[in-house]
């Protein structure tokens, strides 16, 4: 599974819900998410421009 985050100045690819949940506790959001490693790096391209 493919967990797209995000922050004030920065957003990434994780990859499984550990490091998920260690972005959330870090006060990252969440994106998205989805089994496709195309859809998340598309998913990737919108967060930069939200």
């Amino acid at each position: 599974m493919y967990y797209i985050m995000y922050s004030k100045t920065d957003e990434e690819i994780c990859y499984d819900i550990h490091q998920t949940t260690i972005k959330i506790l870090e006060g990252w959001k969440l994106y998205g998410y989805t089994d496709s490693e195309q859809l998340a790096y598309s998913l990737l391209h919108e967060c930069k421009h939200y």
